[in-house]
């Protein structure tokens, strides 16, 4: 199962991440309020972007989590779509 902290702010998936989770917890807002995502989800009190009414905003959609071949370019903002609907835990 995978755990919330797996599912970033940003529509990354943490658990593809090689430092996760012996470097990394994953996005755990504590622990990463350096991000540019964390910190104006957290100023605007929303679970992740997808929440966001400006979503999907410049900064966002020019974001390229994308470091593997297998993840398609803009999977991230797919995946909050996703989770808009189906919430973060489904």
């Amino acid at each position: 199962m995978i755990g919330l902290e797996e599912a970033g702010f940003c529509g990354d998936y943490c658990g593809k991440c090689p430092n996760y989770p012996q470097k990394c917890g994953g996005c755990v807002a504590s622990d990463h309020m350096n991000c540019y995502f964390v910190k104006c989800c957290s100023n605007r009190g929303t679970e992740h972007c997808g929440f966001c009414p400006a979503f999907p905003c410049k900064k966002l959609s020019g974001f390229c989590p994308d470091d593997r071949p297998e993840c398609p370019l803009g999977y991230h903002i797919e995946n909050l779509r996703i989770r808009r609907v189906m919430g973060t835990e489904a």
